[in-house]
């Protein structure tokens, strides 16, 4: 059989073999499959591209989870210096200190002017920087206790107790003393003037009759400045007089104690609640408050 004969070649020859017996079909038909294939791979991207722009645009919809802030319990307050942002508007300087063992939070009115108020309404001052209650309220008639002149006005007379707060013209003293000019001068002027158990005179420790343990509160002159002072700890009369003075308290009475509510706005405008607030609605009708506004 000769060199043309269809089963022999050279080496330098190539024959293409397939089942169909003809070299033209074989090639077309792999030319087809293979663009059929490269669409599909093409298909497939496409797809795969859509759904990863779709899953992406879901995640950044999703709406994000945000928490409003609670109001801070009394023993997460963070303390408030001078040293933050100045602002114009009244504020309480808030300082976590310790004396005699025991724990005390410190609120200091700045750019405020002292006064009193009766009540609820008293409470709803917006323009508050402070609000504590001052003066004591009888169990049987629901009378304050001692003196109070609210705006020049006399709601309740006598002694009771030796320590004083009077604030006349916005100057507020803290001191001690059975009788004293300052109350005609409340009266003359219209200002405030109340009572108080007694606690530090002139630096020096005042004693007390009532003996039992309680949340104490306690309106100080510390540094020159009136100063609200709040035990965290349950303390006789004795020990809080004492670590008042530790403090470097020169003056200072006592103010209501125990839940008895109050608050303050620090340098933030953060509100910080202590005690028992209630329902303004069932307090006494004399239920008094020293503020700073």
């Amino acid at each position: 059989m000769s060199k043309t004969d269809r089963h022999d070649i050279d080496d330098n020859e190539i024959r293409v073999i397939s089942k169909t017996g003809s070299g033209d079909k074989p090639r077309g038909g792999n030319r087809r499959l293979g663009l059929l294939a490269a669409a599909m791979l093409c298909l497939a991207a496409i797809a795969a591209a859509v759904y990863l722009m779709t899953v992406g645009t879901e995640k950044e919809e999703l709406p994000v989870k945000t928490s409003e802030p609670s109001e801070l319990a009394l023993p997460e307050i963070t303390p408030v210096t001078e040293t933050t942002a100045a602002s114009s508007k009244p504020y309480c300087e808030i300082t976590d200190t310790v004396a005699g063992g025991h724990r005390f939070l410190l609120l200091t009115p700045r750019q405020a002017t002292p006064s009193l108020g009766l009540g609820a309404k008293a409470l709803a001052d917006t323009s508050a920087a402070l609000a504590v209650q001052a003066a004591d309220i009888r169990r049987d008639n629901g009378n304050i206790v001692g003196a109070y002149v609210l705006q020049g006005k006399l709601l309740s007379k006598g002694q009771a107790k030796s320590g004083f707060c009077a604030i006349i013209n916005g100057k507020m003293t803290i001191g001690v003393a059975d009788s004293t000019p300052l109350l005609e001068q409340a009266l003359e002027t219209d200002g405030y003037f109340f009572r108080q158990y007694p606690l530090v005179v002139g630096g020096q420790v005042v004693e007390n009759k009532p003996k039992g343990k309680s949340l104490r509160k306690a309106l100080a002159e510390i540094g020159g400045a009136p100063t609200v002072v709040l035990s965290r700890d349950k303390m006789a009369f004795g020990d809080f007089s004492r670590a008042l003075a530790e403090l470097g308290a020169t003056n200072a009475i006592y103010l209501v104690g125990s839940a008895s509510y109050g608050f303050a706005i620090d340098q933030e405008g953060r509100k910080i609640d202590f005690g028992v607030p209630g329902e303004t609605s069932s307090l006494p009708e004399n239920t008094n408050y020293l503020i700073w506004r």
